[in-house]
């Protein structure tokens, strides 16, 4: 009768039941994942491959989100759903670098943020502190190719003040001179100036009245603001 016992496999059994009970990073479960997701707003994770096409900074991604009018907020304020593939992504990379990965972000329409809406285009990304982003992916139908020039006024004021000059000046310059001119005018050059002018004043209050008061602020000011103004 063997009394003898081997600490090597003893110490063998008890990480089998160790690792068992407790799933290592790569084998947690979706539901894990998406509370971590939700509750590490703040923090940030080091990882030791990374795959340069995925590495972003916080001025590349900012350039983005005025441009589209998007938002980039922690992904704990994100009101759709999250798919299979993104958890799946986030498994593959923790097991590759043997670490949990905390600290998500997400860029997307501020309307994501609040309704769930899949015609848009929404990206999670790791922070990687810093001011690094590492993206884990993204989902959703692209974004339509004219937005950009659609919010293109909303980006700062000097794209409103550019876009509102603009207007004005195509305005001032479509009708024919002999619209322009009065009976006794020689020339519609300076018809053509107070038109401007009055075209910028109008312009100037339609675009505080109807679209100003409705976006709320510029997207410069927006695109990273956790608030609804």
């Amino acid at each position: 009768m063997m009394l003898d016992v081997s600490l090597e496999n003893e110490l063998k059994a008890i990480r089998s039941k160790s690792r068992k009970s407790t799933p290592g990073p790569g084998q947690e479960s979706d539901a894990t994942i998406l509370r971590r997701i939700l509750t590490t707003d703040g923090r940030h994770t080091q990882l030791n491959h990374l795959d340069a096409d995925r590495l972003y900074t916080i001025d590349e991604i900012r350039k983005l989100c005025i441009s589209y009018r998007l938002r980039f907020l922690d992904a704990s304020r994100f009101a759709n759903e999250i798919p299979k593939e993104a958890f799946d992504e986030i498994r593959k990379i923790q097991q590759s670098e043997n670490i949990v990965l905390e600290g998500f972000k997400i860029i997307a329409p501020a309307s994501m943020f609040h309704l769930i809406q899949k015609d848009k285009d929404p990206m999670l990304f790791l922070d990687l502190g810093q001011g690094w982003y590492y993206l884990i992916h993204r989902w959703g139908r692209d974004l339509k190719i004219w937005r950009k020039w659609l919010v293109y006024p909303l980006r700062s004021f000097e794209t409103f003040l550019a876009t509102l000059l603009t207007l004005a000046l195509i305005g001032a310059l479509l009708p024919s001179d002999s619209l322009m001119k009065g009976p006794y005018d020689t020339s519609a050059l300076p018809i053509r100036v107070i038109f401007f002018f009055y075209l910028v004043i109008a312009l100037s209050g339609l675009g505080a009245l109807y679209g100003y008061s409705r976006m709320k602020d510029f997207s410069d000011k927006l695109w990273n603001s956790k608030y609804t103004l």
